[in-house]
């Protein structure tokens, strides 16, 4: 089989149980169907051969079945091009051997794994599913399962695995035949170029004495390109003598990659996600989330007490102090050197449609966006617009319109960023490229170098590029009415307490600048406030996660603040007062207005009428006029991620980093966005507010934590309404 520049010589096994090698195959063009429902046989995990395409886009193939006869042909069928996923023969001969539909997905959604499976060789370490447990083994051959009774018949590929115990030393039953594992059963490969401290996989020791693992090595190549084999020989000259060299001490952080040996002597892997004091302990711990489960972790929680969300059997908990950089991503200057050009990942293939994709369901988007590779790839300073566009259009049905406009009215600039959204919505990535063209057209140069705001981009966003009229109108004193895409919110530090909300910050600071909305908005998109040359002015925000702007609309009938009654008048100076809820808007009922200025400390206040609106009947119920939370911009250091809501459900929420990880070096290398499952932030916002301002972040999940102190713009949305208002141009 050919794979890259190089052939894979299968072998298969004989009627005596022996293994004999056949000859390579040629390449056929295969998919998998990722999504859409049942039609003529075809269904989601699916694998099938591509005969003949209609002019429609649709695909006639060969559907092969599940299971022991996977490799034979069901029945022909009819797909859309776009609903399918094209495979290699190779992969697709992988993934036919794992019966669950399901788990084909799975693993397909696990793009680096799935290359690394797909280029696995003889003697490459890998980590297993085996038994309720994860074990470690060595790749012997790759086998071909099945018997061929046509042409048409397509062979499936597993992978027979010699297991390798604590110490190093693989089975010693040499009558015994292997195991054969399908590739979902691979939850990490571990390639020879990457395992650390020497210890080479190819000479383990078996019976006490050194022999290679595989006798037909010579005969069977290795499908690797020729940057890993290249990898491989320089690792071979320089990973032994690098263990008697002393090196620095590297600083760890949540987030860093590292590596952990337990009393076994076996080595797991995994990413912190939390850093700090237990209690009870007095030196610095840190939470792992390991890169698969191990029994007897749990799934975030020590003593009963919840630091981080992760998959249960996945979190552990160590002294940092026995935590050390993941070697299998420490490489020497050497090796550096000898590879001038990094490989990109693979990136799923992608060709948009006429049809544009609505937004991503509630059901469908921890499945679609979660995971490495994922959300939108970020790449020289673009994290501002990143985190604005996957907070935008990811789920939000706000400004779903844009997608529905005619295609003539649209300016190119609209096309390629209704590309970016359409490959969000579909795929559940984006590759910087994609993006990079996106920036160039934006009408400045410094969008494609230079961090900027996100609300410079936003603003640039809707104007220009959507075409949108200004999403807020504001009616400031005089009566004079402005528009504007964000709204900055403006106080005095000594007018809130010391854990202010959201919903405070916003009354606060529009009575205090005298600014009404002149009408309900359909997105409201609220930035923090600065103080100085510092990015936040208070160490920490509560989010409301609803937001009443009732009294905020002008022109609206409003209640008395005391009674419920209408309210007539309206104090600006009642605003602070500690005895009336300071902080909260203060209109009252001609009664109260007057009961309440009685008091000598407020008879100067000067409360000023309002315009009750013209038929509205002054006893009956007045409506709320409310907002929901439906993203979080952040920025920590100059980096900005961002918190999604991406349904109603309270856990439903997502945290996004287009830049959490790097492969390479600055100028080489590329970065590895991700997309985390956050629902212990609704946990957190399910809480009373009472019991939110007085919360110990200290003991908060470290996500939770991040929200809080970096949060820098608010998105609120009213989802049954949606932007849709084209303008001429300006605002």
């Amino acid at each position: 089989m050919e794979t890259g520049n190089s052939t894979f010589l299968i072998t298969e096994r004989g009627p005596d149980g022996s293994t004999m090698e056949s000859k390579a195959v040629s390449k056929d063009r295969f998919f998998i169907v990722l999504r859409g429902k049942s039609r003529r046989g075809f269904c989601r995990g699916c694998i099938g051969r591509v005969e003949a395409e209609t002019a429609r886009g649709d695909v006639m193939g060969l559907m092969y079945g599940c299971g022991s006869n996977a490799g034979s042909p069901k029945n022909w069928g009819y797909v859309k091009a776009e609903d399918t996923y094209p495979l290699t023969r190779h992969q697709a001969q992988l993934l036919l051997y794992i019966s669950s539909p399901s788990r084909r997905l799975e693993l397909l959604c696990n793009p680096q794994l799935f290359l690394a499976i797909c280029e696995l060789s003889p003697g490459d370490l890998v980590v297993l599913k085996y038994k309720k447990g994860h074990v470690p083994g060595v790749v012997k051959n790759l086998m071909q399962i099945g018997k061929k009774e046509n042409k048409e018949d397509l062979d499936m590929l597993g992978f027979e695995v010699e297991f390798v115990d604590s110490e190093n030393n693989v089975s010693t039953n040499k009558l015994a035949p292997l195991p054969i594992f399908t590739a979902s059963d691979i939850i990490q490969v571990i390639p020879s170029y990457s395992v650390p401290l020497g210890l080479q996989y190819r000479d383990i020791k078996s019976g006490g004495s050194s022999r290679k693992m595989v006798t037909r090595m010579s005969s069977v190549p290795n499908i690797g390109t020729s940057k890993r084999q290249a990898m491989g020989r320089q690792s071979e000259r320089s990973v032994v003598p690098s263990q008697t060299q002393s090196t620095a001490p590297v600083p760890l952080e949540v987030g860093s990659l590292v590596e952990v040996v337990n009393n076994a002597g076996i080595t797991v892997y995994g990413v912190i996600r939390w850093l700090g004091i237990l209690e009870g302990k007095m030196d610095t711990w840190a939470g792992i989330e390991l890169d698969y489960e191990v029994k007897g972790c749990s799934d975030g929680v020590y003593k009963d007490q919840r630091y981080f969300t992760c998959k249960e059997n996945t979190a552990l908990f160590v002294p940092v102090t026995k935590c050390s950089p993941d070697s299998r991503f420490v490489w020497s200057s050497a090796e550096t050197e000898t590879f001038k050009t990094t490989e990109l990942p693979p990136v799923p293939p992608y060709e948009d449609c006429e049809e544009d994709a609505p937004p991503v369901p509630e059901s469908e988007a921890a499945s679609l966006f979660v995971g490495k590779m994922k959300g939108i790839q970020g790449h020289i300073n673009s994290c501002y617009l990143d985190a604005a566009l996957f907070s935008l259009f990811s789920s939000s049905v706000t400004v779903d319109a844009i997608c529905n406009k005619p295609a003539d009215k649209e300016q190119p600039i609209t096309c390629i960023l209704k590309s970016i959204v359409n490959r969000l919505r579909r795929q559940g990535f984006v590759p910087a490229q994609s993006v990079m063209n996106f920036r160039k057209n934006l009408g400045c140069e410094t969008f494609s170098k230079n961090e900027k705001d996100p609300e410079e981009f936003i603003s640039v966003l809707f104007q220009k590029v959507l075409c949108i009229e200004p999403l807020l109108k504001l009616r400031s004193e005089g009566g004079t009415c402005q528009g504007a895409y964000t709204l900055q919110i403006f106080l005095e530090k000594e007018q809130m307490g010391q854990t202010p909300t959201v919903q405070k910050l916003l009354d606060t600071s529009c009575i205090s600048g005298d600014i009404k909305f002149e009408t309900m908005p359909s997105c409201l998109i609220i930035q923090m406030p600065r103080c100085g040359n510092k990015y936040k002015m208070f160490s920490h925000i509560i989010p409301s996660t609803e937001l009443d702007i009732t009294d905020l609309l002008y022109n609206s009938p409003r209640e008395c603040f005391i009674c419920g009654q209408m309210a007539k008048f309206e104090c600006l100076e009642c605003l602070p007062d500690y005895k009336l809820q300071p902080g909260r808007i203060k209109q009252y009922c001609s009664t109260c207005n007057t009961q309440v200025h009685t008091l000598r400390s407020r008879c100067s206040h000067s409360p000023r009428a309002l315009v009750v609106p013209e038929g509205v009947a002054t006893d009956a119920p007045l409506p709320r006029h409310t907002m929901q939370l439906f993203g979080v911009l952040c920025i920590q250091t100059s980096h900005f991620v961002s918190f999604v809501k991406y349904g109603p459900n309270s856990h439903s929420w997502l945290f996004f980093d287009s830049m959490a990880d790097r492969y390479g070096d600055d100028q080489n290398g590329y970065s590895i966005p991700e997309v985390r499952a956050c629902p212990e932030l609704g946990d957190f916002l399910c809480q009373p507010e009472e019991e939110l301002t007085r919360a110990n972040l200290a003991l908060a999940p470290e996500l939770v934590r991040r929200l809080l102190c970096d949060s820098y713009m608010f998105l609120y949305h009213r989802p049954e309404i949606s932007v849709s208002k084209p303008n001429s141009g300006g605002p």
